[in-house]
Protein backbone atom coordinates (compact mmCIF):
# COMPACT_ATOMS: atom_id res chain seq x y z
CA UNK A 1 0.00 0.00 0.00
CA UNK A 2 1.46 3.63 -0.88
CA UNK A 3 1.87 6.24 1.58
CA UNK A 4 -1.59 8.22 0.55
CA UNK A 5 -3.76 4.86 0.69
CA UNK A 6 -2.47 4.37 4.13
CA UNK A 7 -3.36 7.94 5.39
CA UNK A 8 -6.50 7.95 3.99
CA UNK A 9 -7.13 4.58 5.33
CA UNK A 10 -6.01 5.51 8.62
CA UNK A 11 -8.25 9.22 8.39
CA UNK A 12 -11.39 7.84 6.97
CA UNK A 13 -11.72 4.40 8.87
CA UNK A 14 -9.83 4.37 12.25
CA UNK A 15 -7.68 1.19 12.90
CA UNK A 16 -9.58 0.25 15.73
CA UNK A 17 -12.66 0.28 13.39
CA UNK A 18 -11.36 -1.81 11.30
CA UNK A 19 -10.11 -4.19 13.97
CA UNK A 20 -13.44 -4.61 14.99
CA UNK A 21 -14.82 -5.30 11.89
CA UNK A 22 -12.71 -8.13 10.99
CA UNK A 23 -12.98 -9.33 14.80
CA UNK A 24 -17.09 -9.56 14.12
CA UNK A 25 -16.29 -11.68 11.10
CA UNK A 26 -14.41 -13.94 12.63
CA UNK A 27 -16.81 -14.52 15.41
CA UNK A 28 -19.07 -15.04 13.11
CA UNK A 29 -17.69 -18.41 12.43
CA UNK A 30 -17.81 -19.39 16.55
CA UNK A 31 -19.34 -22.97 15.30
CA UNK A 32 -15.94 -23.52 13.59
CA UNK A 33 -13.44 -22.31 15.98
CA UNK A 34 -15.51 -24.55 18.82
CA UNK A 35 -17.01 -26.86 16.81
CA UNK A 36 -20.96 -27.59 16.89
CA UNK A 37 -21.43 -28.91 20.07
CA UNK A 38 -19.82 -26.36 22.42
CA UNK A 39 -21.52 -23.59 19.43
CA UNK A 40 -24.97 -24.92 20.86
CA UNK A 41 -23.76 -23.83 24.20
CA UNK A 42 -22.15 -20.90 23.89
CA UNK A 43 -21.92 -17.67 21.28
CA UNK A 44 -19.92 -15.07 21.23
CA UNK A 45 -21.79 -11.72 22.13
CA UNK A 46 -18.94 -8.56 21.79
CA UNK A 47 -16.19 -7.51 20.92
CA UNK A 48 -13.94 -5.14 23.17
CA UNK A 49 -10.75 -3.44 22.70
CA UNK A 50 -9.62 -7.60 22.04
CA UNK A 51 -11.33 -9.27 24.62
CA UNK A 52 -14.35 -11.87 22.98
CA UNK A 53 -17.12 -11.73 25.97
CA UNK A 54 -19.02 -14.77 25.13
CA UNK A 55 -22.53 -16.34 26.50
CA UNK A 56 -22.35 -20.09 28.17
CA UNK A 57 -25.45 -21.93 28.87
CA UNK A 58 -24.01 -23.12 32.00
CA UNK A 59 -20.78 -23.41 34.50
CA UNK A 60 -19.85 -26.57 33.25
CA UNK A 61 -19.87 -25.68 30.02
CA UNK A 62 -17.95 -22.17 30.85
CA UNK A 63 -15.13 -24.09 32.58
CA UNK A 64 -14.83 -26.54 29.54
CA UNK A 65 -14.25 -23.57 27.30
CA UNK A 66 -12.22 -21.79 30.16
CA UNK A 67 -9.63 -24.87 29.62
CA UNK A 68 -9.63 -24.20 26.32
CA UNK A 69 -9.02 -20.95 26.05
CA UNK A 70 -5.59 -20.75 24.80
CA UNK A 71 -6.74 -23.18 22.24
CA UNK A 72 -9.78 -20.87 21.43
CA UNK A 73 -7.97 -17.69 21.00
CA UNK A 74 -5.40 -19.12 19.08
CA UNK A 75 -7.95 -20.37 16.40
CA UNK A 76 -9.86 -16.80 16.26
CA UNK A 77 -6.23 -15.42 15.25
CA UNK A 78 -5.03 -17.98 13.07
CA UNK A 79 -8.93 -17.37 10.91
CA UNK A 80 -8.74 -13.57 11.27
CA UNK A 81 -4.83 -13.04 10.03
CA UNK A 82 -3.59 -11.62 13.10
CA UNK A 83 -1.93 -12.95 15.53
CA UNK A 84 -3.12 -10.02 18.28
CA UNK A 85 -6.41 -9.11 17.49
CA UNK A 86 -7.82 -11.55 20.29
CA UNK A 87 -5.91 -11.43 23.55
CA UNK A 88 -8.65 -12.78 25.81
CA UNK A 89 -11.78 -14.33 26.37
CA UNK A 90 -14.43 -13.69 29.17
CA UNK A 91 -17.01 -16.73 29.68
CA UNK A 92 -20.31 -15.83 31.43
CA UNK A 93 -23.30 -18.10 32.28
CA UNK A 94 -27.09 -16.71 31.06
CA UNK A 95 -29.34 -16.70 28.30
CA UNK A 96 -27.63 -17.96 24.79
CA UNK A 97 -29.75 -14.70 22.14
CA UNK A 98 -27.64 -15.53 19.11
CA UNK A 99 -29.70 -13.25 17.44
CA UNK A 100 -27.96 -10.43 19.26
CA UNK A 101 -24.81 -8.95 17.41
CA UNK A 102 -22.61 -7.28 19.55
CA UNK A 103 -25.34 -5.74 21.68
CA UNK A 104 -27.38 -4.82 18.94
CA UNK A 105 -30.79 -7.49 19.78
CA UNK A 106 -33.59 -8.09 17.00
CA UNK A 107 -36.98 -7.16 17.18
CA UNK A 108 -39.73 -10.23 16.78
CA UNK A 109 -41.13 -9.16 13.71
CA UNK A 110 -43.25 -11.05 10.79
CA UNK A 111 -39.88 -10.31 8.51
CA UNK A 112 -38.19 -12.82 10.97
CA UNK A 113 -40.86 -15.52 11.73
CA UNK A 114 -40.01 -18.66 10.06
CA UNK A 115 -36.09 -17.91 9.69
CA UNK A 116 -33.52 -19.69 12.10
CA UNK A 117 -31.56 -17.70 14.81
CA UNK A 118 -28.63 -18.06 12.58
CA UNK A 119 -30.45 -16.78 9.47
CA UNK A 120 -31.64 -13.69 11.40
CA UNK A 121 -28.19 -12.75 12.97
CA UNK A 122 -26.80 -13.17 9.74
CA UNK A 123 -29.39 -10.67 8.35
CA UNK A 124 -28.72 -8.26 10.92
CA UNK A 125 -25.37 -8.10 10.17
CA UNK A 126 -25.50 -7.18 6.96
CA UNK A 127 -27.88 -4.89 7.55
CA UNK A 128 -25.63 -3.61 10.20
CA UNK A 129 -22.35 -3.68 7.81
CA UNK A 130 -24.93 -1.55 5.26
CA UNK A 131 -25.72 1.16 7.72
CA UNK A 132 -22.15 1.53 8.57
CA UNK A 133 -21.04 2.55 5.01
CA UNK A 134 -23.64 5.20 4.57
CA UNK A 135 -22.95 7.11 7.86
CA UNK A 136 -20.96 10.01 7.90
Amino acid sequence: MNPIQHLLNSTVVPPEVLRASRAISTMKKWEIVVGKEMANRSWPEKFDHGTVWVAVTGSAWAQELRLQKDEILARLNDMAGDTNLFVNIRFGVRPLKKAVILGESLDETAETEGLSIREIAERRLKEWHRGEGTES
